[in-house]
């Protein structure tokens, strides 16, 4: 039988419900505040990625009419509507003669149901969209900013946004884009 022999001891192994409630509430804390640090996160990769996708399909949508532009012999002046968006979006048609291909004449418009923009090209026509899915052109104006006696000059304007199906907040993103471009023939 042992000496020391322990009766009643004030000391007792475990936890009192008061610590046991201190507990949960400092790891329910932690818990939640790293649950929205996780969701922040994911919110920006998301809203990152959205204005990436506008912003590559407003450079491209530009390069692709610059080089159309540039590279035609002129503008079809009453096959083209200038300024008009809204309400109507904006049509670019472009004269081209290029021996062997039949190119004439490019429009440079919005689909009707979806806001993707395309070039018709030659006859029969052949149509290609310029812009993805993921986004919708909103507005489209070209301006005709040509001087007395100079080569042909366009303003281009243009706003892109991500098509938001979801309806959340990370995903909506819109930009606008100019240019000027002149005719080179």
């Amino acid at each position: 039988m042992s000496k020391f022999k322990i009766q009643n001891s004030k000391f007792h192994s475990g936890f009192t419900l008061l610590e046991l409630v201190i507990y949960l509430a400092i790891v329910s804390s932690a818990v939640v505040s790293f649950v929205y640090f996780i969701i922040s996160i994911s919110n920006s990769g998301t809203k990152t990625n959205v204005a990436q996708e506008v912003h590559a399909n407003g450079r491209t949508a530009l390069d692709v009419i610059s080089q159309r532009i540039r590279a035609s012999n002129g503008v079809n002046i009453g096959a083209s509507t200038f300024g008009t968006d809204p309400p109507l979006p904006g049509v670019l048609s472009l004269d081209f003669s290029v021996v062997g291909v039949s190119k004439n004449p490019t429009i440079i418009n919005l689909t009707a149901d979806d806001g993707k923009l395309q070039i018709t090209e030659g006859t029969p026509p052949v149509v290609t969209a310029i812009t993805s899915d993921k986004v919708k052109i909103t507005k489209l104006e070209f301006t005709n900013a040509t001087a007395a006696g100079a080569r042909e000059n366009i303003r281009v304007n243009l706003t892109i946004e991500y098509n938001n199906t979801s309806g959340s907040k990370a995903y909506t993103y819109s930009k606008s884009f100019t240019t000027a471009v002149s005719v080179r023939q």
